[in-house]
């Protein structure tokens, strides 16, 4: 375990004494300050370990929470926000099936708790949504645990090297549990509900944070299980990737809804990254699950971040409301606009290169017709991220807009936006470590 657990775990305890008296923000940005230096140093605890991966991906979740809580006035979330960051650590970094699936429960409970700040009925439909969709994973999540526990695993360690009926049965129904949280077709439903309906922060942390920790987790204890799986098992979970991206993009072409058509982008970007435990058995395959991971962390966050000053400062909510942003808010247009490039996978932004070595695993592998659907779907997420574009630079707004961005906002969405700039063409130092994910 990283003493970056450590400085996350105590400055979330003591957060609630300093409610109310002005010094929380400071302390939480110092801390998280803390902890991305000491992301590289370890203190010893059974059943998790640390590696080159894993420590990147710690320092980049502290850089995103920095600028979480930088945009952020709500103390509670803030809060939330840190202990979220203490569980995704001992996710990333749990190395027994124990560890891993306390820490994954944790995640999930976390996740609920930032969804209980709703002011509404719609919100609390959101809520409601994430509880019983977490409740519903862990029932079949616990029944995978029974298989393996029935063919002799041992709970105090990896997955099982065992290829017999029971031990595959038992990986492959804890690993579809997970799909809930990855929100993967059929179980993708509640994501829509909960990321549109919540608070835009709130969405933030969950589609941004939550969900980019999650997928890296899982696959870096899942995939060196499923490799050399059977073609057809890999082909199934291709199958699904598809259905998945495919569901997402199309159903985001029709939405008014800005967070919506975000809560849709996220359903399609699960099934891009889960594409790469189809492509599990290709090098590459490991490069391209970190790196889409990296570059959804910082546009999913900086979006939906986006979305929450929308609402909040300028009762903006639909396409129709944020027609002329660009005249009256020129800043935060800029900072919208490449993040949604970079969703759509435009070159020299993180999220094409993440796409870029995904498809190339896949072609690696031979799932050629795979990749060519998935190119397809690629193409048409631009059309709804293009649409966006042309309503804030090319509508005239509503009258009585005014301009709106103080330091602090400014300050937390060229973090996220430099992440988004940085590794769409920093590109070695993923590479150079995203090999340690499959060990």
């Amino acid at each position: 375990m990283t003493n970056a657990f450590i400085l996350f775990l105590v400055s979330a305890i003591v957060s609630p004494l300093l409610y109310r008296q002005g010094v929380l923000k400071l302390l939480a940005l110092g801390m998280t300050l803390l902890a991305f230096g000491f992301s590289n140093t370890v203190i010893g605890l059974s059943g998790f370990e640390n590696n080159p991966a894993v420590t990147l991906f710690i320092q980049i979740l502290s850089a995103v929470i920095f600028a979480f809580i930088l945009h952020e006035r709500d103390e509670h979330l803030i809060t939330q926000s840190l202990f979220l960051a203490v569980v995704s650590i001992a996710l990333l970094q749990s190395s027994t099936l124990v560890t891993f699936i306390i820490s994954f429960e944790a995640l999930s409970l976390i996740s609920v708790i930032i969804t209980l700040g709703f002011n509404n009925s719609t919100q609390a439909q959101g809520a409601i949504r994430i509880f019983i969709a977490g409740a519903i994973a862990t029932a079949i999540m616990m029944i995978g645990v029974s298989f393996l526990l029935l063919s002799g695993a041992n709970l105090n360690s990896a997955l099982p090297k065992n290829r017999d009926i029971l031990t595959i049965t038992g990986v492959l129904i804890i690993f579809t549990a997970l799909f809930y949280k990855m929100t993967i077709f059929p179980m993708h439903n509640w994501a829509v509900s909960t990321y549109a309906n919540i608070s835009s922060d709130r969405a933030a942390l969950l589609s941004g944070v939550a969900k980019s920790v999650s997928v890296v987790a899982i696959f870096k204890f899942f995939a060196p299980y499923l490799t050399n799986m059977s073609n057809e098992i890999l082909l199934s979970i291709a199958i699904l990737a598809i259905i998945t991206m495919t569901i997402g993009n199309f159903m985001a072409l029709f939405r008014e809804k800005l967070s919506s058509i975000l809560a849709y982008s996220s359903i399609a970007h699960s099934g891009y990254m889960l594409l790469a435990f189809a492509f599990v058995n290709s090098k590459y395959a490991s490069s391209g699950i970190l790196y889409m991971a990296i570059a959804y962390i910082f546009m999913q966050t900086a979006s939906f971040l986006i979305l929450d000053i929308l609402k909040n400062r300028h009762n903006i909510e639909t396409l129709t409301d944020i027609k002329g942003l660009s005249s009256y808010s020129p800043i935060l247009s800029m900072f919208f606009t490449i993040q949604l490039l970079s969703l759509a996978g435009i070159p020299l932004l993180a999220g094409f290169m993440g796409k870029a070595i995904l498809f190339y695993a896949g072609i690696d592998v031979g799932m050629l017709t795979v990749v060519l659907i998935a190119l397809l779907n690629s193409a048409l997420s631009v059309a709804y991220y293009a649409w966006i574009i042309k309503h804030i630079y090319f509508d005239k707004a509503q009258e009585g807009r005014k301009k709106y961005i103080d330091k602090s906002i400014f300050l937390s969405q060229m973090i996220l936006l430099i992440g988004t700039i940085l590794y769409g063409i920093y590109v070695y130092k993923i590479l150079n470590v995203s090999i340690f994910l499959l060990h």
